[in-house]
């Protein structure tokens, strides 16, 4: 099994990102990681890439043990920012835009090993949505055969909130690769156990295309995004996840709770590891 964690690191100075991921490196070295995941937003975007990513902060890469993923505007359902499923053609052109440059840029300078992208908010009829999205997949794999990307599930209004609508779009995306967030994918049907369990049941159809498994806790009234080390009443059924979708040995198992705390990736990486060895 491969473990990943994003770091969360938080542009405050130049010198103060590339020590955040220095720290990184560190944590991942020590707690035997294997991939470390970086983030894009849409103001760090605005920043510009050679000021965010160049110079001194690709040396860390490059010297890291680690492989890295890029998670690509993950604030695109709240920010009303284009996506990659605008079913207007102008903004999903800026979307598809703004991603082909990031991609350009890192497959220039220090390669991915995976893109996860989003669907963005919805505010039309969903197959509207996906057919748009699927034309936006189409013309990255366009042009760039064989790019290593996956779409995330999300939550409120986002397009793929729903866990029926990523089933949808993976039967029609045959070429599409998807990363699961545990506790998106969980509030999405109630907490009901037997209805997540039903449709991760229906997503095992799929698990050649699942990249990642971006693990959250959750339970009734509370964020989705609580660590695993952090007991939920009604919470995720870890084992069930894991039985249904997680022995797979090509998904990453991947830990965003916890920021940089080394400690507490610990206690992820603990817990995790305990459930899938079972």
């Amino acid at each position: 099994m491969r473990f990943a964690f994003n770091p969360q690191l938080v542009p405050l100075s130049r010198r103060s990102y590339i020590d955040q991921l220095r720290q990184a490196v560190q944590n991942a070295r020590e707690l035997s990681f294997d991939i470390i995941e970086l983030s894009l937003s849409g103001p760090e975007y605005g920043l510009g890439l050679d000021t965010l990513f160049g110079g001194d902060f690709f040396e860390v890469m490059k010297a890291s043990p680690t492989s890295f993923h890029l998670h690509l505007f993950p604030d695109s359902a709240t920010s009303g920012d284009p996506s990659l499923s605008d079913v207007q053609p102008y903004p999903r052109s800026i979307a598809l835009r703004r991603t082909v440059q990031v991609v350009e840029f890192f497959e220039r300078e220090s390669p991915m090993e995976m893109y996860v992208v989003h669907a963005g908010a919805r505010d039309s009829h969903y197959g509207r949505h996906l057919a748009a999205m699927k034309e936006s997949f189409r013309t990255l794999g366009d042009l760039f055969p064989g790019l290593p990307i996956a779409v995330q599930n999300g939550s409120g209004d986002g397009v793929l909130a729903e866990l029926d609508l990523v089933l949808a779009f993976l039967d029609e995306a045959q070429n599409v690769r998807f990363s699961l967030h545990t506790g998106f994918a969980y509030q999405s049907v109630g907490m009901r156990r037997h209805t997540f369990a039903d449709r991760l049941g229906y997503l095992r159809r799929f698990g050649d295309r699942l990249a990642e498994i971006r693990w959250h806790n959750t339970a009734p009234g509370m964020r989705p995004s609580v660590p695993l080390h952090v007991e939920t009443e009604n919470g995720l059924d870890l084992e069930e996840v894991v039985a249904l979708v997680g022995r797979n040995p090509g998904t990453v198992h991947l830990i965003e709770t916890v920021g940089n705390s080394a400690p507490a990736l610990a206690s992820e990486r603990r817990v995790l590891h305990s459930v899938l060895s079972g």
